[in-house]
């Protein structure tokens, strides 16, 4: 059964029509108490953190999102039932399980083995595929998003994430627990359904072992690993372990779907799709002028090292290849392949979007960098060529903005530049990772 706290001073006895009889928990979006509907039903009743304004059209997107989470079908998962959004204490009414989370099960008694790791396997890809048969994303699916009921596990909290989104009450574009998000997440992009069939992987092998794939340490090294590490599969075996490994797959347009995966659950293998083109990747990241030490520094290379690509062409060109005026040791020249006006907006350590925009000029002459927002420009110029370009930034313009003096580090990917930059001033070290989409 559900542990049930009681309520403590301050918490409120009522909210609208519902009677408030306990805790059930708290977490970063609000905390959620036992209610008790007018009908003497038992209900979970969120109170929300943060007020929806006076915008009437701020609380009716937010309606609208609740809305559409109502229409999701009952199958494995918690009905959003009730939502009030007047005043300064909107809350969200849904059913009631009486269970524990998956987090606090795996805990408390161990992982999950054989048939109860198989019922959570199925039971959690049915709620999934009835939530984005209704056209929602949930965006935050994780352990403590499941409750472990009398009838079977059962997802909550779907619609949420992107309801309080819409409304504009997170404080960042990023949504969703660290440890459980996709790559795309983490880069900043938007998630879609196929961020959920990643993060579905994620549960599914910490219901296994007591850890996510990519493990639970500080949240820079999770970050680097989700986007460029392997996952660690855990104990799970046979059709379990082969379909996490392709939902946890850094492309999201090679995860199967959610009815995939149950449709390979229940023994479907022929449960496929096409090769569906890449979803289009955001590029990080530039820093910004800071006092932060060498180690915060070093973390946001990590946690910026988020931004990947996604189609198939540069690496794959000849005139990739290095051109110099001899192999005699003449002067370095920028390949062909690489002139051209690069782009790409990230986020930094602190959730922030930031350009960069980089110019290219074939032979061996100065390109240039800007950064928009940072209102600072310079000039870079190719310091060697290989598999990567090496260049040296110099900032002429906003120096006292930009750090002066770095070095970037150009690695085609696809479609796409890997862009890499390490600088340092006064004795700190800065460093950037992102990637660049061509413009022109």
């Amino acid at each position: 059964m559900t542990l049930v706290d009681a309520l403590r001073a301050g918490d409120p006895e009522r909210l609208g029509a519902y009677r408030l009889t306990g805790r059930l928990g708290e977490g970063g979006q609000g905390t959620v108490y036992l209610g008790e509907s007018p009908e003497g039903a038992p209900v979970a009743v969120k109170l929300l953190r943060a007020g929806l304004g006076h915008d009437p059209v701020v609380r009716g997107r937010f309606l609208r999102e609740l809305e559409t989470a109502k229409r999701v079908a009952r199958f494995c998962t918690a009905a959003v039932l009730d939502a009030e959004v007047e005043g300064d204490r909107p809350f969200i009414v849904s059913e009631y399980v009486p269970g524990p989370s998956l987090s606090r099960v795996v805990r408390e008694r161990g992982p999950l083995r054989d048939g109860a790791l198989e019922r959570l396997a199925v039971g959690t890809a049915t709620a999934l595929t009835t939530i984005h048969q209704a056209g929602i994303v949930h965006r935050d699916l994780k352990p403590h998003n499941v409750l472990m009921g009398p009838d079977g596990p059962r997802v909550i909290d779907f619609g949420i994430a992107r309801a309080l989104d819409s409304a504009t009450l997170t404080s960042s574009g990023a949504v969703g627990t660290p440890a459980y998000m996709a790559p795309e997440q983490v880069r900043g992009e938007a998630a879609g359904p196929a961020s959920d069939v990643f993060a579905w992987a994620s549960t599914l092998v910490f219901a296994s072992c007591g850890r996510p794939p990519f493990g639970s340490d500080a949240l820079h090294v999770v970050m680097f690993r989700i986007t460029d590490g392997e996952p660690d599969l855990g104990t799970l075996t046979g059709t379990l372990r082969a379909l996490a490994a392709r939902c946890l797959d850094k492309d999201p347009a090679r995860r199967p779907t959610a009815a995939e995966v149950l449709r390979t659950l229940m023994g479907d293998t022929e449960a496929t799709r096409p090769a569906a083109p890449p979803e289009p990747v955001a590029a990080p990241v530039r820093r910004r002028r800071s006092r932060r030490p060498l180690a915060v520094a070093a973390a946001l290379l990590v946690a910026a090292g988020a931004a990947t690509a996604a189609t198939v062409a540069l690496t794959q060109r000849d005139d990739t290849r290095p051109d110099r005026s001899a192999a005699n040791g003449g002067p370095l020249t920028v390949p062909t392949a690489f002139t051209g006006e690069w782009s790409g907006t990230g986020r930094q350590s602190d959730g922030k979007p930031i350009r960069v925009i980089l110019h290219l000029t074939a032979g061996d002459g100065p390109g240039r960098i800007t950064y928009p927002d940072q209102n600072c420009s310079g000039e870079v110029r190719l310091l060697g060529t290989g598999q990567a370009l090496t260049l040296r930034e110099h900032i002429t313009q906003g120096a006292e903005r930009c750090v002066d003096q770095g070095t970037i580090t150009l690695t085609p990917d696809r479609e796409r530049l890997r862009f890499q930059y390490n600088g340092s001033e006064k004795g700190q070290t800065w460093a950037v990772v992102g990637s660049l989409s061509r413009t022109r």
